[in-house]
């Protein structure tokens, strides 16, 4: 069964790999680009998810993490 992520107003997202007009962006890319004080900002955690795939939003989470 696949889950489907949801943002907070309740909208569906996916993630680059299912749009054929996307261009991945590396996950190396995301960590060290997307400012970790912005974990908390639904947008950037949708682009993060959209761009870089779920298991980098969850690195990319964790660092932001880390730093608090």
């Amino acid at each position: 069964m696949h889950e489907e992520h949801l943002n907070p107003g309740g909208g569906r997202v996916v993630d680059c790999a299912s749009d054929e007009s996307c261009k991945m962006v590396t996950c190396e890319v995301c960590l060290t680009e997307v400012p970790a004080d912005a974990a908390l900002t639904a947008d950037v955690q949708d682009y993060v998810h959209y761009f870089c795939g779920l298991e980098c939003l969850a690195a990319w989470q964790e660092q932001a993490r880390k730093r608090r």
